[in-house]
């Protein structure tokens, strides 16, 4: 028997294995539980994908109440100093204040990024045919895509402009729809650790897809979605904002979004769970992190799974 309080939950079958948050893959992801708890999950997010080479999705306990430090429990008993207090002056429970972020964070080699950036892709190639030169020549200016072997590299760029990770995705040329195959999905940072090119010490702490655009545009309002993807087309549809992506419905975290501090702050979430998901959670993050916020309701009655990126220009909806 296991003397930690929270523990990877044993297998038994197929109920007892999920989807995967970050490569989307069903019966591969288990979750972390509270053994002083009943056994209860700590969060649908806090887990471990067992496809260590081509997702490497591994988000612990420790990780999780550091980025929430108001639920945040010290050893094995829980602190109600970091869970909170009652202030009898304002009835309420009073909030702790964050734990300070780690001092360090890991980074890719910057030739590894130089060496794809601005490679041709069938994503940027989609971007070309339904928006134009224009359009895809803006994008890769914005983000600074990479490519390799037809695929797109979404690189995440942190605001000082250090890059964390890259995902590689395939898309289809003509429909601009992710290809669904084997291998059509894969991180930079679990080839490069696979081949033995990153020290033992090398740590993924993600942040927001086109961070580094915050620094370069300070006065912009923020939009905020789940997909890379989506904040390409958002760039192009709307650019008088700032396009971020979270990369994943449980991608909200106050560590993710503490560079949002002090901006207006637009979340556009998914048609389906997103618009609830993230309405639970955005309210405390807003309040700790310290941004104003509104979540739209812009995809709300849209076809299930929609994003902003699966909107017909107004020259398909000519067509219709």
């Amino acid at each position: 028997m296991s003397n930690y309080r929270f523990t990877l939950e044993r297998y038994r079958g197929l109920r007892t294995r999920y989807t995967c948050p970050q490569c989307g893959r069903k019966h591969t992801f288990t979750r972390y539980i509270d053994t002083e708890n009943n056994n209860q999950y700590i969060s649908d997010n806090v887990g471990k994908c067992n496809r260590l080479d081509k997702c490497g999705y591994h988000y612990t306990p420790k990780q999780y109440f550091t980025d929430n430090p108001w639920l945040r429990e010290e050893g094995s008993v829980p602190s109600h100093k970091n869970i909170g207090f009652w202030d009898g002056g304002t009835g309420h429970f009073a909030k702790p204040k964050p734990a300070p972020p780690k001092p360090t964070v890991s980074v890719l080699p910057d030739g590894i990024v130089r060496a794809t950036e601005g490679g041709d892709s069938a994503h940027m190639r989609w971007i070309e045919h339904t928006y134009g030169t224009g359009s895809r020549r803006r994008v890769q200016s914005l983000y600074r895509t990479g490519g390799v072997e037809d695929a797109v590299i979404f690189w995440q760029r942190d605001i000082e402009g250090r890059v964390r990770t890259g995902k590689i995705m395939h898309y289809d040329e003509w429909s601009g729809k992710r290809l669904k195959q084997e291998g059509s999905i894969g991180w930079v940072h679990s080839i490069m650790r696979r081949e033995g090119e990153l020290p033992e010490e090398w740590e993924l702490r993600q942040c927001l897809y086109g961070e580094h655009l915050l620094k370069e545009y300070p006065d912009k309002i923020v939009a905020v979605v789940e997909a890379y993807k989506t904040a390409h087309v958002g760039a192009i549809l709307m650019p008088d904002m700032v396009w971020l992506a979270t990369d994943s419905l449980q991608g909200l975290t106050a560590e993710r979004l503490a560079p949002l501090k002090g901006r207006m702050v637009l979340f556009y979430p998914d048609e389906g769970k997103g618009f609830e998901l993230w309405s639970q959670r955005l309210p405390p993050i807003a309040q700790e992190v310290g941004f104003t916020y509104r979540i739209s309701t812009f995809m709300e009655g849209k076809e299930q799974g929609a994003d902003i990126a699966d909107i017909p220009t107004p020259e398909e909806e000519a067509q219709f």
